[in-house]
């Protein structure tokens, strides 16, 4: 019987081929780009799953809740949180470890090169079960004058040699030390948070001289993660986190003086599951970008989708061809054949197709799979020995074989014999019709709403990428290294000769690089007020600063290298309780935080700030505003704006910009000759700020790209289904076609009929997508702080509706004209 079945199924296949090769093809491409993304979205969520015990390991988040910020998550915490935490959680925690990233200059025989060395705990090793190649891991981090390296790193400097005992030398702020290599490790795998390929011990005494990134409460500079002991819940931890917090720290008097606040109130801490943190990031400062879950269930969702108008197809060209079947199936009821048998056999044939699809789409995703893998970035297989995933393919061919079948099997299976073979016709029946026009509705709604979604992340992504972020990030090329020990003494002849340079037109210092980090935070104060502070960011800056990032000054002036008195003052012979006197200038929004009313009212007026210590006391200058530049996306192109003030400085300078014309790549060899020069023991490494701003967008790219490409599958799957019924259609009006034609109709009217016939449900289409595509469209872009204007989703949906009608009066219209010039006697001969 079996046999018989594949038989039958394969004749029926064969002679139909048109809808055959239409239903294959359609499925085939959902099928396909449903796998490649059940591949990325499974990649997600195995996202530090392998680690031993990751279950109980948990990441430390900073909470602040500053005046004048928006309440913010940091995964960074202060270094002196671990030792304290372990004391005051002696029975909750079992391990705990540090990871802070230096940026190191490593010297080797090879040369000098810029790495990210990572500091870290010696119990690093009890919390994660890193792979050891060779050497001792423990032994390595508990030796400060040691290293441990992954596999590209040691191949990276040794090549083929063996890595243990060789020397390299790191040196980082001003600490230098050769290390040995004494244990290798393998690579991290690419679906995990953390992203280290050099391991140091953290030794605090040799970062006695910069305590801010070990020794200090209030500067966060690393990642804490902590290994819990079984049964211990992370709820009990974190609620009371906060009184630890109040234990163990207090408020300092630059924030605010008031006996009554609490540290709690400004600082806080919390516990994350690692597992949780790639698409669950608490907030900024991650190891490395992480993903994003609305992203994630936005492809699910697409993958669904796209499947369900490939299913659509199906079901609506099988049970179209399913009344062209009432005579064999009345005629295999008449010999005896049961109902459920017929619907088996129906299902078969439907699975059978599935399977064949199936074998076709894997065809595609092994071809797709490199190119789709590497614009995401990620390692994805699709490993045929994987029993999941071999699981997964059999329950997708049975779901959607069954899914796709079962209702043009019962409609097959329940025609009467009498009445086919008494009418020696086809069958039809209302419901068939009524159901083929209501799922070419819902495909080409689902069709629609893919291109709104499309277009609406596009626009924002162009909207976001040309936005005015405050200056001009063209023609602005920044020098990376400039502040490190050995380039910082010589920074001031660096920038007096790159100013000299053919195609430079200025230089500017800051303490940041544009589209970098998010600098430091400073608490400042309204004069005569010291009980309650405003947070703001600090920038440190030099003289050509506004003027060369070609920032718009609102109202007062620039800093004036004619005044002496500009700048921050200095604190060397200031006495105890002295305030001193200097100038600064901030931004539009910095003035409403301190309710100084509008610009022009703001100039001179003076904000209050600690500029240093004298015998141990601080000492505060009253800072008077002489500008007020506009508001400016100079950390992060991404983030919302914040109050910024800008400080006159003579040192700490981590940057330097040039703007330029001309040729860039001449500039930057003459640079780097001249670096080479003066610098030889520090690497050369340059960007270009509008290269790195817009690299910032990278993610809403991928999206629209990815989107694009899907809701383009999705419509051309639905446009697949549509000529299908366009053929079915045209093959069973073909009589009345030649009536029509023998009682004058023209090829142009019959056209207009059929297409007209099929307009309406792509119009009907529009009117339910339009208004779902725009309500989720529009709760999207409400996560963006700057976002295109909503009124441009009506062009959209109007371009999106235009787009998908041509499309359908294309598909349509050329089997229409076919069908139309046929001689009307070839029609009224048929059946």
């Amino acid at each position: 019987m079996l046999q018989n079945y594949l038989k039958t199924a394969f004749r029926s296949l064969l002679r139909n081929k048109l809808f055959s090769a239409i239903n294959v093809f359609g499925l085939a491409i959902g099928l396909a780009a449903c796998i490649l993304i059940m591949l990325f979205v499974r990649d997600e969520f195995s996202y530090d799953t392998y680690w031993a015990n990751a279950d109980r390991i948990y990441q430390v988040n900073t909470i602040y809740s500053f005046p004048g910020s928006p309440p913010g998550t940091s995964s960074r915490v202060s270094g002196k949180v671990k030792d304290t935490l372990k004391f005051y959680f002696p029975e909750e925690i079992e391990a705990a470890a540090r990871f802070n990233r230096l940026s190191t200059v490593v010297r080797s025989e090879e040369g000098v090169f810029t790495e990210n060395i990572h500091w870290a705990d010696t119990e690093s090793v009890d919390v994660f079960n890193l792979v050891p190649i060779a050497g001792d891991l423990k032994a390595a981090l508990s030796d400060n004058a040691s290293l441990a390296v992954n596999a590209s790193f040691a191949r990276k400097y040794f090549g083929e040699e063996d890595p243990i005992g060789q020397i390299l030398e790191l040196t980082v702020y001003g600490f230098q030390r050769d290390f040995q290599v004494a244990a290798v490790f393998e690579d991290l795998p690419h679906n995990t948070t953390l992203d280290f390929q050099a391991l140091a011990m953290v030794d605090e005494t040799d970062f006695a001289d910069y305590s801010w990134e070990f020794s200090s409460w209030y500067s966060a500079n690393g990642w804490l993660y902590l290994k819990l002991k079984p049964g211990v819940d992370p709820k009990r931890i974190n609620a009371q986190l906060p009184e630890y917090v109040n234990t163990n720290m207090t408020v300092p008097s630059d924030i605010s003086t008031d006996p009554n606040v609490k540290p709690s109130d400004y600082w806080n801490f919390s516990l994350q599951s690692l597992q949780d943190i790639q698409l669950k990031a608490a907030g900024r400062g991650l190891m490395k970008p992480a993903g994003d879950q609305v992203k994630v269930m936005a492809f699910i969702t697409i993958a669904g989708l796209i499947l369900l108008v490939a299913c659509i197809n199906f079901i609506n060209l099988s049970t179209a061809k399913a009344t062209k079947r009432a005579r064999e199936v009345a005629l295999r009821k008449v010999l005896g054949a049961r109902r459920g048998q017929l619907i088996m056999q129906y299902l078969g044939e439907s699975i059978l197709l599935v399977l064949i699809a199936l074998l076709i789409g894997l065809v595609l995703v092994e071809l797709i799979l490199p190119t789709f893998a590497g614009f995401l970035g990620k390692e994805l297989v699709l490993d045929y020995a994987d029993g999941a995933l071999l699981a997964t393919l059999t329950s997708l061919v049975l779901v959607v074989g069954v899914l796709a079948g079962v209702y043009p099997a019962l409609v097959i299976t329940g025609f009467f014999p009498a009445q086919v073979l008494k009418a020696n016709k086809s069958a039809e029946t209302p419901g068939s019709t009524s159901l083929r026009q209501g799922l070419v509705v819902f495909q080409f709604a689902i069709s629609i709403g893919l291109i709104i979604a499309t277009g609406v992340i596009y626009g924002q992504m162009k909207y976001a990428t040309s936005m005015d972020i405050g200056y001009n990030k063209h023609n602005l090329l920044s020098l990376v290294n400039i502040g490190r020990d050995g380039a910082r003494e010589v920074q001031n002849t660096i920038r007096d000769e790159l100013a000299r340079m053919p195609g430079v037109t200025g230089v500017a210092f800051a303490a940041n690089r544009p589209a970098g980090n998010f600098g430091n935070n400073i608490t400042v104060h309204v004069p005569g007020d010291m009980s309650k502070g405003v947070t703001v960011r600090n920038q440190d800056v030099d003289h050509d600063f506004i003027d060369i990032y070609e920032i718009p000054l609102i109202a007062g002036r620039n800093y004036d290298r004619a005044r002496l008195a500009d700048g921050t003052p200095s604190v060397k012979g200031a006495r105890v309780g002295e305030v001193l006197q200097g100038t600064v200038v901030i931004n539009e929004r910095m003035v409403s935080e301190l309710g100084y009313g509008t610009a022009q009212t703001a100039v001179g007026r003076s904000i209050r700030v600690w500029v240093g210590r004298v015998d141990g006391e601080r000492i505060y200058a009253d800072m008077e505003i002489i500008g007020v530049i506009k508001d400016m996306l100079f950390h992060r192109p991404r983030s919302e704006k914040a109050p910024e003030a800008y400080f006159l400085e003579n040192n700490d300078y981590r940057s330097l910009v040039a703007r330029f014309e001309g040729d860039p790549m001449q500039l930057v060899e003459r640079i780097r000759q001249l670096w080479v020069s003066l610098v030889p023991s520090v690497p050369f490494e340059y960007e270009f700020v509008d290269s790195k701003v817009d690299a910032s967008f990278t993610q809403e790219r991928h999206l629209a790209t990815l989107l694009g490409t899907f809701a383009l599958l999705a419509v051309l799957i639905a446009c697949l289904g549509l000529y299908g019924l366009a053929s079915f259609t045209a093959e069973r009006r073909t009589k009345e076609i030649g009536v029509r034609k023998v009682l004058g109709a023209t090829v142009v009217d019959i056209v207009r009929l059929l297409v007209w016939q099929f307009s309406k449900p792509v119009l009907l289409a529009n009117i339910i997508a339009w208004p779902v595509a725009a309500w989720a469209m529009i709760s999207w872009l409400e996560t963006f702080p700057y976002r295109m204007d909503f009124w441009y989703l009506a062009p959209l949906c109007l371009i999106a509706g235009m787009t998908t009608l041509a499309i359908a009066w294309a598909t349509v219209g050329g089997n229409a004209a076919k069908v139309a010039r046929m001689n009307p006697i070839r029609a009224l001969r048929y059946e």
